[in-house]
């Protein structure tokens, strides 16, 4: 028997599924503005910058992209209220983010006064 005339047990076997769906995530604009608000009321409350200079520099990149699922109104909004918040935040740390200290040093910091 050659292989030229060996019927092919397995043959090609037709797509049973189809290909998968496509996968899309849009987010609430609930969840969204939740969490807007919740950045932008932490930054308004603080007397010094609240986040560690690795938060701030996380915080720069994600809030204006987490801003795009809002209407443009609403985004351009939170994105003004955010950036004038770190800029009064930085300008109390001395316009310096980096000097800003770890979360956890402030707070034994503070524990031990």
């Amino acid at each position: 028997m050659s292989r030229s005339t060996q019927a092919d047990l397995f043959g090609t076997q037709a797509d049973l599924f189809g290909p998968p769906p496509r996968q899309t995530y849009e987010p609430s604009l609930e969840k969204v503005r939740a969490e807007v608000d919740k950045v932008l009321e932490k930054a308004r409350i603080a007397k010094d910058m609240p986040w560690t200079a690795k938060e701030v520099a996380f915080w720069k990149t994600v809030f204006p992209q987490m801003t795009n699922w809002l209407p443009e109104g609403e985004r351009e909004q939170a994105r003004a209220a955010f950036w004038e918040e770190i800029g009064r935040l930085e300008a109390a740390a001395g316009g310096d983010a980096s000097c800003v200290p770890a979360a956890s040093q402030r707070k034994k910091k503070s524990a031990s006064v």
